[in-house]
């Protein structure tokens, strides 16, 4: 994935995130389906992509502070 795609999905789940078009859950949901896509890309010992679908989460977590527990 390149540089631009990266930015381009990071900024389209943090502008639906700020306009409240979806909400924390929503974005962990999103967060979680990186991760599973990143222990999948491992399976097919793919390594570059996991690495890129990591940073792609991390991304997203940084772009709207959702953490991956809800708070008590």
């Amino acid at each position: 994935m390149d540089l631009g795609t990266e930015l381009a999905l990071r900024a389209i789940v943090r502008g639906l995130f700020h306009t409240d078009a979806v909400n924390a859950d929503q974005v962990r949901g999103v967060i979680s389906a990186l991760k599973d896509a990143a222990g999948a890309a491992m399976d097919r010992h793919d390594p570059a992509t996991a690495k890129e679908l990591i940073a792609l989460c991390k991304g997203v977590r940084l772009d709207t502070a959702v953490t991956m527990h809800e708070p008590v």
